[in-house]
Order: C-alpha cells, then sequence, then structure tokens
C-alpha cells in the first residue's frame, strides 16, 4: 500500500514530500507512492520530481521515468528532459534514451544529445530511430549541428547512407567520404555514392577521391567501384588500386 494513500495531494505535499523523504532514508522503495501519486495527482508529481523544491534523490528520479508519460501530461518534454538532466546528471543516459523514443522527430532533441555525449552526439538518437521514417532528417540535423563523430558512428553500426549524405550536404566531405566507407564496411550494398551524388550534385567526384585513404578492405573497394562507374576517371583509378589491394 501507498505510503501516501491517505494524504491529499493538494492540500497534503508537504507531508507527502516528508513521508516520500522518510521511504529513501530507510532504503525503501518509492514506486508504489509515486504511482499513486502519478494516478490521482500528476501535477502533484510533476512538483515532487522536478519543481522548485523536487526531491533530489537519484532513487526517486529514476523511479520517476516509469511514469514519464504523466510528467509530459503537466510538462512540455523539452523542459522536462533537460530538468531531470540537470537534478541527476548521472542519469543522463537514461534520459536521453528515453527522450529519443519518446520524441524520435523533436528538434530539441539534436541539442539535449550534444549536451549529454559531447563528441558523440546523434550515435543514441540515430541509432534509436534507424528504422523511422525521420532517420534521414535526424541527420540532416545533426550534420547541421556539426555532429560529426556521431554521425560516422552511426553509419558504422547501421551500414546506412543516409549519414554520409546529411554530411555532404552540410559541406563535411571528409566526414562524408569516411562516413562512406563505414557504411559499406557494414553493408557492401548500401547506396552510399548514389545517395551523395543526390545531396551533392551530379558530380561529386571530390568526394569520391577522399574515400581512397579510408579504404581497407578489397572488398569494400569493389563495393565502392561498381557504384562508381558513371565517373570513368575515379573508376579506372579505383580500378588500379584494387588490383594492387591483397585479397581481403
Amino acid at each position: 500500500m501507498s505510503a501516501i494513500a491517505n494524504l491529499n495531494p493538494r492540500r497534503d505535499i508537504g507531508l507527502i514530500r516528508e513521508r516520500i523523504e522518510i521511504q529513501l532514508a530507510q532504503g525503501i522503495d518509492p514506486q508504489d507512492s509515486m504511482a499513486d501519486l502519478a494516478l490521482r495527482n500528476p501535477i502533484a508529481l510533476a512538483d515532487l520530481v522536478v519543481g522548485p523544491k523536487a526531491i533530489g534523490d537519484v532513487r526517486w528520479l529514476r523511479a520517476a521515468l516509469k511514469h514519464i508519460a504523466s510528467l509530459e501530461e503537466s510538462l512540455a518534454p523539452n523542459g522536462l528532459y533537460r530538468r531531470l538532466i540537470g537534478l541527476s546528471p548521472e542519469l543522463s543516459d537514461e534520459v536521453l534514451d528515453l527522450a529519443v523514443r519518446r520524441h524520435p522527430t523533436a528538434s530539441w532533441v539534436v541539442e539535449l544529445s550534444r549536451k549529454i555525449e559531447g563528441q558523440s552526439a546523434g550515435i543514441t538518437h540515430l541509432t534509436a530511430c534507424a528504422a523511422h521514417p525521420a532517420f534521414a532528417q535526424n541527420c540532416w540535423a545533426h550534420a547541421a549541428a556539426g555532429h560529426l563523430p556521431g554521425l560516422i558512428e552511426v553509419a558504422k553500426r547501421t551500414g546506412r547512407a543516409e549519414p554520409a549524405a546529411a554530411l555532404t550536404s552540410s559541406g563535411h566531405l571528409d566526414a562524408a567520404a569516411f562516413a562512406m566507407i563505414a557504411a559499406l564496411e557494414k553493408m557492401p550494398n548500401a547506396p552510399v555514392v548514389a545517395m551523395v551524388a543526390a545531396a551533392w550534385g551530379p558530380q561529386p567526384v571530390s568526394i569520391l577521391h577522399r574515400t581512397l585513404p579510408h579504404l581497407r578492405s578489397r572488398k569494400v573497394a569493389l563495393s565502392l567501384f561498381q557504384q562508381s562507374t558513371g565517373y570513368p576517371a575515379f573508376s579506372s583509378l579505383l580500378d588500379t588500386i584494387i588490383r594492387a589491394m591483397v585479397h581481403s
């Protein structure tokens, strides 16, 4: 039974806070009390989780993540997730994971990613939404924000061509070339040349040349060659390189 079942959330919020703090001090799981509060008064729950006098115990905040839908009834998601991170930085990864799953298309997730992941911004967001229709849109947003290492890592993990195309569109050509090879290493049939050409224009030869220092596998080189036959000068050079490569 909830420790606050006999209290009125509108009238007794101070007493409710005290009882929950006592539970936490005694090592008692506050989940029953939180579920009770979420059911009866989501606004009171929000006050105790992220309000000016929020209960800052990490156990309380972690329990609150299970009631994120109730919290979002009372607060705008952007501010809610930022506040949760501010109150408990050690929960940052859990909060970001929850945010990207619940709001895969939200523009504020891009900045939240940067705040939490730093140089690796975009990895959690884009990996989580790889099968979502907004994946390409989100790649473009992260590229515009300059999240180059994250996009390259996502290309490596997913084998998708969109990270390379997004980087191309934002003018990050060296990173785009790196992402092309990373995608082909995972998925040799990933249409990286076609997508980069669509983002850059019909003559992406300067980008194709930037891929050469990243080639480590003859299999990847052959895949790139097959996709580059429309660019004779580059494909001829690549053919020469392939012939000199050890079979791998």
